[in-house]
């Protein structure tokens, strides 16, 4: 069972962080423009206050604001396991600062006055991002728990499967009939709602632990 806390995100948001009224205003007309939800920050202090484990979407702050600058956000979300495209904007756009927002997974970093054109379709490249990343961390939670419904026997009958061993092998070294064999391997193909030989060596492939493709 997926506990609420980490299945149900909150509605996919623009978190738009900048102390400069104007540029605030601006960036508001821009999401709007594409009606993208938003919320609005003076600061990453206030930011930091929400539920963010729940939160879905991408983040666009400004570098310099009062207190926790753009760039310790970054690294306060990391360190919190928070891994929301970030995209920068700053009217003091120096190398040192641009390279650690890159290198800390910066989706981009623009300096004042930007593009609004450019400014947007990062924005919505970010939305889409996220939205892929909670798909696959979703799908890879489904998955899990379909793998911890597996007896241990099962999973060493998936793990003969893994190996490409047919299921005659299987059921020698498991001391079963074939017959049993074969119908334990029926039953993984059910709890894994694998569809194929193929898929089922594929989802083993990447969920059982200690296993890789060859």
């Amino acid at each position: 069972m997926i506990h609420a806390k980490q299945s149900e995100r909150t509605l996919p948001k623009v978190f738009l962080l900048d102390d400069d009224p104007v540029i605030t205003y601006l960036l508001v007309d821009l999401v709007e423009s594409v009606h993208l939800p938003y919320a609005v920050f003076a600061d990453a202090t206030s930011f930091l206050k929400q539920d963010l484990p729940r939160l879905a979407g991408c983040i666009v702050t400004d570098v310099r604001m009062p207190g926790m600058s753009g760039l310790e956000l970054q690294d306060e979300l990391h360190a919190r396991g928070v891994d929301l495209p970030i995209i920068f904007i700053s009217s003091y756009a120096e190398v040192p600062s641009v390279v650690r927002a890159m290198r800390g997974g910066a989706l981009d970093f623009f300096q004042k006055p930007f593009s609004t054109q450019q400014v947007l379709d990062r924005i919505q490249d970010g939305m889409r991002i996220d939205s892929a990343r909670a798909e696959i961390q979703a799908r890879s939670r489904e998955m899990g728990e379909r793998m911890a419904q597996l007896t241990p026997r099962e999973r060493e009958v998936l793990e003969g499967v893994f190996e490409g061993k047919l299921t005659k092998v299987i059921a020698y070294e498991l001391g079963i009939s074939q017959r049993t064999a074969e119908t334990y391997r029926h039953l993984i193909m059910q709890k894994l709602q694998a569809g194929s030989i193929a898929e089922l060596v594929r989802l083993a492939a990447e969920f059982l632990p200690g296993k890789s493709p060859r």
